[in-house]
């Protein structure tokens, strides 16, 4: 027996299948039903007609998608009830004109005329009987569908919903397969690993380079053959001063 997720998959998938779609399709397909033996030939009465019947029936089966085949069953029997309510109709209007036939014979010499009453009374047995069919087959039509639409409300559950959304596709034979990742666990460490900052820049520093460098070249202390040179110039700037 299919599960609900089955059925739930399988009304989902009969809703792309919209059937024929011109003219010569549809035509066609009327009398798919008729393959059943509840639609044979032989079970149609006088002006009956196959067409009518296959028309019937592929309406109700487009309506209700059946996913499987006890669906199937249902919505049969559905076709069937409904067809026999309308040749019971048919009856009911036949018999109507057959009670008014006999109630004229039988009253010729009083009357000619005859109401809807006087033609219940003559026959009203055969009228309690077709109602007795009529209730039944509204009871099974109404019981069958009810049944019907419960489990496709099962089916269609948001939880079998989810499930067959969440199912993932079967892979098509010969189709490449993805290749997972194999990025080795030492790259995965060093990739993840947080970039180290750079040490803050010192608030005394310079902006500019040069003049740093100039201002560390007047504060540091001249060295001994500097401090030498230094005062041969002045002794030589000295002695030029004096001539």
């Amino acid at each position: 027996m299919a599960t609900a997720k089955q059925i739930a998959a399988n009304r989902l998938n009969s809703q792309r299948n919209t059937g024929p779609r011109t003219a010569q399709g549809k035509a066609v397909s009327r009398f798919n039903a008729l393959k059943h033996g509840i639609f044979a030939v032989q079970t149609l009465m006088f002006d009956e007609t196959a067409e009518d019947l296959a028309e019937l029936s592929a309406e109700y089966h487009e309506h209700h998608s059946p996913a499987n085949p006890n669906d199937s069953l249902l919505v049969d029997t559905l076709v069937h009830n409904e067809w026999r309510l309308r040749r019971m109709r048919r009856v009911e209007a036949g018999l109507w004109q057959r009670a008014y036939n006999t109630f004229v014979v039988k009253n010729i010499e009083v009357t000619l005329t005859c109401t809807s009453g006087d033609a219940f009374a003559t026959n009203s047995s055969t009228f309690d009987r077709l109602q007795r069919v009529v209730n039944s087959c509204e009871r099974t039509y109404h019981r069958i569908l009810k049944e019907l639409q419960a489990k496709v409300g099962q089916a269609l559950s948001p939880g079998n919903l989810d499930a067959v959304a969440q199912k993932p596709l079967p892979t098509p034979a010969g189709a490449p397969q993805p290749q997972q990742s194999t990025t080795s666990s030492a790259n995965l460490v060093s990739f993840r690993q947080t970039p180290q900052n750079p040490p803050p820049a010192s608030r005394d520093a310079p902006a500019n380079p040069a003049a740093g460098a100039a201002h560390a070249q007047r504060d540091r202390f001249p060295t001994p053959m500097e401090a030498i040179d230094a005062a041969l110039q002045a002794i030589f700037k000295k002695s030029s001063s004096d001539r």
